[in-house]
């Protein structure tokens, strides 16, 4: 039996995006006939030896956690969340080292965190290291700033730590110019990775979905004259652009067959909800708050098109999500959003400046409303996208062109 090393510092499998995505690979590859040895936090262990029961022999996990009380600098802010990753990071190296001389790995293989720039120091042990997919080049349009209200200054203190990591941490340039092969999920990390010297990057999307996602029966959105249901999912953090969604709303207000469906909550709420209120718009624009992962599959099933303004996104997971259930997708042409949406499963609009970006999407969204059959269509192809970003293709399509032989 191969053995595989994997380092998924989110892993829980009762959670979704990076925890689930850590718990997605490492699960994945024992179901393909390797024993896996899994470094993660000791966070999600509850979760792990609850649902990895009848692994036994396949999939190991070890947790690593930092020593003196350092635990806690983990919700010490930005700062302190990155320094504590590098330290775990570490930490895990160590940790692997010892790993390496009882098992003879494969394969190292970095998935969680999915950050470029973080790196990982696994490509000192020696054996072939795969990193990613990861994003991590992706930058806000300072255009954009606006909506960011006075969490600007955080986006920008988030590129100044970034440019600190790609010219001072040991795990980002080293591991470019060592690893077997760096897979990175859009265009802006694939131009940083190759800047920085890497030698072996590829480009592959990094949202999947389990088979068990999508609907049982899957059946073509087909809009009534004269409505539309959007609907937008999310955790409310200031790169989302909630407000430049109310912004697009509010030039639709006049036109109460569109009305748009908002999930989730965040440390944007209390700005949204006061522009809800200040443009009027009540009556087309309902904020459920945060709900169970089951509730927002019902959402999916019940609404015609998903709108997603995000302003900074790697690979968003949510458009694999509402594509799943059909919906096309209206979004900016930008990050990661960019690859997932064509012209046949959605509508990709610019950002160039937000008058330009609401202007189009209110156009986009105005295209749907006024062609049920275009709704349809696309329906059918953002489904059939979707059904080729589920977990068993993708662990295989990597396995196959980029494991070592």
């Amino acid at each position: 039996m191969q053995k595989v090393l994997l380092s998924a510092f989110a892993c829980d499998p009762s959670k979704g995006s990076e925890p689930g995505n850590g718990w997605n690979w490492s699960s994945g590859l024992a179901k393909r006939g390797f024993e896996v040895h899994c470094l993660t936090r000791v966070t999600g262990k509850t979760a792990i030896e609850e649902r990895n029961s009848g692994r036994e022999g396949r999939l190991f996990f070890h947790y690593v956690m930092l020593p003196l009380g350092m635990e806690k600098l983990y919700g010490k802010g930005a700062v302190g969340m990155y320094l504590y990753y590098l330290l775990w990071q570490w930490a895990a190296y160590r940790k692997a080292q010892t790993l390496k001389k009882a098992h003879a790995f494969k394969v190292a293989h970095h998935v969680t965190w999915g950050s470029l720039q973080m790196g990982s120091f696994l490509y000192r042990l020696g054996i072939p290291f795969i990193f990613g997919p990861s994003g991590g080049g992706q930058k806000a349009p300072v255009t954009f700033k606006k909506y960011f209200l006075n969490y600007w200054g955080s986006e920008e203190k988030r590129e100044k730590v970034s440019d600190l990591m790609v010219k001072y941490n040991p795990g980002f340039k080293g591991m470019l110019k060592k690893a077997h092969t760096v897979l990175v999920s859009n265009e802006e990390t694939l131009e940083m990775a190759r800047a920085y010297g890497g030698n072996k990057v590829e480009q592959t999307l990094d949202a999947a979905l389990p088979d068990d996602f999508f609907p049982d029966i899957f059946v073509p959105k087909k809009t009534e004259a004269g409505l539309l249901k959007l609907l937008w999912v999310g955790r409310f953090m200031p790169r989302k652009g909630l407000l430049l969604l109310l912004d697009v709303m509010k030039e639709l207000k006049h036109m109460p067959g569109i009305t748009l469906t908002v999930v989730g909550d965040g440390e944007m709420k209390d700005a949204f909800l006061q522009k809800q209120d200040e443009y009027g718009l009540s009556n087309t624009v309902d904020w459920k708050g945060k709900v169970p992962f089951d509730v927002v599959r019902e959402y999916y099933a019940s609404h015609d098109a998903f709108f997603f303004t995000s302003l900074r996104d790697s690979c968003p997971a949510q458009l694999i999500e509402a594509m799943a259930f059909g919906l096309p997708v209206i979004t900016l042409n930008l990050h990661g959003q960019a690859l997932i949406v064509n012209d046949e499963n959605g509508i990709k609009c610019s950002c160039e400046t937000p008058e330009e970006a609401i202007k189009e999407l209110k156009a986009a969204i105005l295209s749907l409303y006024n062609n049920s059959e275009r709704v349809q269509t696309m329906s059918t192809a953002a489904h059939n996208f979707a059904r080729q970003q589920n977990w068993n293709k993708k662990i295989d399509h990597i396995i196959q062109h980029y494991y070592p032989v």
